[in-house]
């Protein structure tokens, strides 16, 4: 076994496999961090359109909206052609849990054309789209 060390060829071609996988496994982490973050940024190229409310009736909706990890579902309630209330009846997110509050922002905006909650894009969108779901639009 000793033997097996003192072999300098052995060492350097163990040198060299071991250097490969190593940058081999750098490369694929790069590569698919940068993948993934692409892929949660396909949110944001989703149109978000102005609600029409006065082709709203009056009425209690139901809408949801899920991209990849993200989904929320929410009560919108409608009465005289405005936004009265929205409950997020369901919430999932990774790290954008400060995204909740923009509920309250489109109710009184009455638009869903809202700033995001920084730090909270994504889950910011998954809303405004579970809301337009449940007007129809």
């Amino acid at each position: 076994m000793a033997s097996f060390y003192r072999n300098e060829n052995l060492k350097k071609c163990l040198l060299i496999v071991l250097w490969g996988v190593t940058l081999f496994a750098i490369g694929f982490g790069i590569q698919f961090y940068r993948g993934l973050g692409q892929k949660f940024d396909a949110v944001q190229n989703i149109p978000i359109n102005e609600v029409k409310l006065d082709t709203v009736a009056d009425g209690t909706y139901e809408g949801e909206y899920t991209f990849e990890t993200i989904s929320a579902k929410v009560t919108v309630i409608v009465k005289d052609n405005e936004i009265k209330k929205i409950t997020l009846d369901e919430f999932e997110t990774d790290k954008g849990e400060a995204a909740a509050d923009i509920v309250d922002t489109i109710v009184s905006d009455q638009s869903v054309m809202v700033d995001d909650v920084t730090k909270a894009t994504d889950s910011s969108r998954v809303i405004k789209l579970a809301v337009l779901n449940a007007l129809g639009q």
